[in-house]
């Protein structure tokens, strides 16, 4: 009896955890206790025993406003995992295939891993002329497509914040190294849902890339095709826009990735149930 007492304990511990950690990584800004008890509806001691618990760990860390959280880098390093997991590289790696196959050029997917962006799926072309990367390989977040894309997708704070963590390097000279001017880029491609690398890390080879998002919208990952100039151009990658969105989208429902309501939204939507049932 004690011993099925002292799991339970743990279960419950574990629980509380989860809500606590779902709560601060689905927030664009750091959030503060207040915040937390109001929206997990837990005893303001509970919450922070627990995000005690978690800074220790590294799954989440202090941000600079005093007593506010923020995701931390082992959390990103467990997200990288699960993403890049073997019981789900296999259909991703079929639909990049097909995309592949559709354009002939190389296909890969990317996460964002603190200041950089690391593939975790990749499917190369047929042409030989290509960039010979391998999953798990790290790239600059400011001069490909991905890691623009993902940033531009962060709270201005997470971006300034990315972009302060490593120099700005210029790697040809198209690469953006003034902040102001990677601002605007950023700007440009939330406006327009997709982000175009311009020969900014290679020479020679640009890319597009869009979002793989999750319920809320946001962008979770990034799919792209990588090609040389002389084979996509601007064009030729827009062309391309509806097809990489449509492998996008398959690829969020092979992850079932998605933000789960609060409590709050799950008691609202609770009484909304009930209150129609009412009216019935």
């Amino acid at each position: 009896m004690a011993i099925q007492q002292k799991s339970n304990e743990r279960g419950s511990a574990l629980e509380k955890a989860i809500l606590v950690v779902r709560e601060i990584a689905s927030r664009e800004r750091a959030i503060g206790l207040a915040e937390l008890a109001e929206e997990i509806d837990l005893p303001r001691q509970t919450i922070h025993r627990v995000l005690q618990q978690l800074v220790e760990t590294g799954l989440i860390i202090r941000a600079p406003q005093k007593d506010r959280y923020v995701v931390g880098p082992a959390m990103t390093r467990l997200s990288v995992l699960a993403l890049s997991s073997l019981n789900v590289r296999p259909p991703i790696r079929a639909i990049l295939t097909e995309l592949v196959n559709e354009t002939g050029d190389t296909c890969n997917v990317g996460v964002l891993d603190q200041d950089e962006i690391i593939y975790i799926e990749r499917v190369e072309g047929h042409s030989p002329l290509r960039l010979q990367l391998e999953v798990g390989s790290r790239v600059p977040v400011h001069c490909t497509a991905i890691g623009k894309l993902l940033v531009a997708d962060q709270h201005k704070n997470v971006r300034t914040r990315i972009l302060n963590a490593a120099p700005l390097e210029r790697y040809t000279d198209h690469t953006l190294t003034d902040p102001a001017a990677l601002e605007q880029e950023f700007a440009n491609i939330r406006s327009q849902g997709f982000s175009y690398n311009n020969e900014e890390y290679v020479e020679g080879l640009t890319a597009i890339a869009v979002g793989v998002k999750d319920e809320s919208g946001k962008s979770v990952a990034g799919l792209a095709v990588h090609a040389p100039i002389v084979r996509m151009d601007r064009e030729k990658a827009l062309s391309y826009l509806a097809s990489l969105r449509e492998r996008a989208e398959r690829i969020a429902r092979t992850w079932a990735i998605g933000v789960a309501p609060t409590n709050r939204q799950t008691r609202e939507q609770a009484g909304t149930r009930t209150r129609s049932t009412t009216a019935t």
